[in-house]
């Protein structure tokens, strides 16, 4: 924590691993309170430095209060993996994926008993430093794993105090039975509306608008983000299912009131 905010939690060191889209996010944003030290082996050191991080063997990031796992949801098994024997003692170890329950599974299985996990899912991005200007207000899900009370409420009092984000505090499977709805059909309509190639139109009402909104935002997304979203939430089918049955009813329903409009 910066010497000019005493009122902060204290967290003076934190590891990242991996500089994706969101990384360089993370890192920028969490550079203003703390040094950020990163590992990204397919990124040279000029572009860690340019998102405010200081660019980092993985022993170095590894060695630090907060290890954040910021690589896509499906490698989090391979970076626990490949930090498990250098983490010391009470460490918190945390990912920001779009699902859970499993990550979570398989980071508690990877680590060992001496580092503390928690779930987080930041529920903003890159776009919605674009569409809004920053992250200040936005909301953060976090999902105590294995942690203790005192390094839950660090954390949840840098997100909320020193980040000015809204910690949700919430269970892995609750998070993950919204997010099959939060997501999983967001997602999936924004899918089907790139795939239909909408575009802009000058009679486009509000409600169009924000489906362009929905488009466009998916298409910035990775295929690992949305197979995240759609194969590893364990809802996220039933939701899927469930949706779509509702547009076939509604569909047949029209279909069947077509003829005796052309009558």
């Amino acid at each position: 924590m910066s010497a000019d905010t005493p009122s902060d939690p204290v967290v003076d060191k934190i590891g990242l691993i991996g500089l994706g889209a969101f990384g360089r996010l993370a890192a920028s944003c969490l550079a203003e309170h703390a040094e950020v030290r990163c590992y990204d082996p397919e990124l040279p050191d000029d572009e860690v430095r340019s998102a405010g991080a200081t660019p980092a063997h993985l022993e170095d990031a590894a060695d630090a209060q907060a290890v954040v796992l910021s690589v896509p949801v499906q490698a989090i098994p391979a970076a626990c993996s490949a930090i498990s024997g250098m983490l010391a003692e009470n460490t918190l170890v945390c990912d920001v994926g779009s699902v859970k329950l499993r990550p979570i599974e398989w980071m508690l299985a990877a680590l060992p008993q001496h580092v503390q996990v928690l779930g987080t899912h930041p529920l903003f991005g890159p776009q919605t430093v674009e569409e809004l200007g920053g992250i200040s207000g936005e909301p953060i899900v976090l999902c105590p794993a294995r942690v203790s009370e005192e390094t839950f409420r660090t954390a949840y009092e840098f997100c909320e105090k020193a980040m000015c984000l809204k910690p949700v505090q919430m269970t892995a499977d609750e998070h993950d039975q919204q997010m099959a709805f939060v997501q999983g059909i967001t997602h999936l309509i924004g899918r089907a509306a790139s795939s239909m190639r909408l575009e802009a139109f000058p009679t486009a009402t509000l409600a169009y608008e924000k489906l362009l909104q929905m488009k466009a935002n998916v298409e910035k997304d990775t295929p690992e983000l949305f197979d995240a979203i759609q194969r590893l939430n364990p809802y996220a089918i039933n939701t899927r299912n469930a949706f779509l049955n509702a547009v076939k009813d509604i569909v047949e329903t029209a279909d069947s009131a077509e003829p005796a409009r052309n009558r």
